[in-house]
């Protein structure tokens, strides 16, 4: 496999709007060197749009491989379908990602959690103080096997009541897929093969790469157990963040947005870390741990990857 020039981590998010503040972007190059966040070049919160222009310019510039915390499809290897008992049930995850555009073109910044207020889909959905007919807590293949090898609790997809669900930033998620799989060396893992593409997305569980670690349970929040993880995965300890991209005032506090835009864990004066939140060191976390993983074929090979959950449902990278 030729070897990747830059590691991106993505927290995504599933939130509605252009501007979506708890995206959080890090990267960190080949080596050992400790991974950053980047703050959106245009300036203030990234939209999904802005982050897939700015990883598609990379890209251009190096090998990148990027690993997105939400599940690039739905479950189908439970009951051999989608949705169940839809006429239109797509036949892969490629007509999965067709149908959420479809049914979510007119939405702003690639949102695509409309799809659940949908007839008839909006009955698979627990949405709010609403639980469809048709609802069921589905896990795919490798949600489940997350689960049976204690790298954390996975929670499904058909779920989007509280602060767990994923639901809608895998759909909107989708959308960004779909998108980016548009342009040229691009490819999806493990939907396609890899080969000499410029840009390999892969999906991604921070809280499986901080088990691995012997992080503990729970998020992490301090620069400490941070960097503890970090070591695990042969990267240098973080001791200040720096902020690459990104200008302009911010009206009221009269600070530059570029840090701004990462979030409160960031001052202006020496950027130096005195909080951080879980959305930051997740991005960390992701970049740091692709970096030391990918080298090993078996992370591209794991055994429960048959064909028929590749062509459906997709995989988790790291869980095998």
């Amino acid at each position: 496999m030729t070897p990747f020039d830059l590691f991106v981590g993505v927290d995504w998010s599933g939130e509605r709007g252009p501007r979506v503040k708890r995206l959080q972007v890090a990267v960190c190059d080949a080596g050992q060197g400790a991974p950053s966040l980047v703050a959106n070049p245009a300036g203030g919160p990234w939209s999904r749009p802005d982050f897939a222009d700015w990883l598609l310019a990379e890209a251009r510039k190096r090998r990148v491989l990027c690993g997105l915390d939400f599940s690039f499809c739905f479950p189908w290897e439970d009951r051999q379908a989608y949705f169940p008992g839809f006429a239109d049930d797509p036949v892969d995850h490629a007509g999965f990602w067709e149908l959420v555009e479809a049914l979510c073109v007119a939405d702003d910044g690639l949102f695509g959690g409309g799809l659940a207020d949908v007839e008839p889909l909006h009955r698979h959905f627990r949405r709010g103080a609403v639980t469809g007919a048709s609802y069921a807590r589905r896990l795919r293949v490798v949600e489940a096997l997350t689960g049976e090898r204690g790298m954390g609790t996975t929670e499904s997809v058909f779920n989007l009541v509280g602060a767990r669900q994923v639901g809608k930033a895998s759909l909107s998620g989708m959308r960004a897929l779909r998108w980016m799989r548009q342009h040229d060396g691009v490819m999806v893992w493990p939907f396609d093969g890899i080969g000499d593409a410029r840009l390999v997305l892969v999906e991604a569980f921070p809280t499986a790469f901080v088990r691995m670690a012997g992080g503990g349970a729970g998020k992490v929040r301090d620069l400490e157990r941070l960097n503890l993880v970090l070591q695990h995965f042969a990267s240098h300890p973080i001791s200040k963040i720096p902020c690459h991209h990104g200008e302009g005032r911010d009206p009221e506090r009269g600070r530059g947005t570029a840090l701004r835009a990462l979030g409160p864990g960031l001052r202006r004066d020496d950027n130096e870390v005195f909080g951080l939140s879980d959305d930051m060191t997740d991005a960390l976390i992701t970049a740091a741990a692709l970096r030391n993983l990918s080298p090993n074929p078996s992370m591209w090979n794991p055994p429960g990857l048959s064909d028929r959950v590749r062509r459906f449902e997709g995989w988790t990278f790291g869980i095998t």
